[in-house]
């Protein structure tokens, strides 16, 4: 595969990691409201969602620079 393949590989692995991070942000905030709701604790679930949130962001951080330099850093 030539490097133009593994560009357009590597930029839908990025696309698809986001949309997955993105369905699992809305569901654990669902969860977060309902445990809210009920009067549990929620701590836990608050953590959770905030690691989602920074995963997020360092994928979003991937693709931007990717995007802007034409590849990867080495990780």
């Amino acid at each position: 595969m030539n490097c133009n393949g593994l560009d357009k590989v590597w930029r839908a692995e990025l696309l698809a990691r986001l949309k997955l991070l993105d369905e699992t942000i809305i569901e654990q905030a669902r969860r977060t409201a309902l445990f809210r709701d009920k009067g549990w604790d929620a701590t836990e679930l608050e953590t959770r969602s905030k690691l989602l949130v920074s995963s997020r962001q360092h994928y979003v951080a991937l693709l931007d620079q990717f995007l802007f330099d034409g590849k990867l850093p080495i990780l």
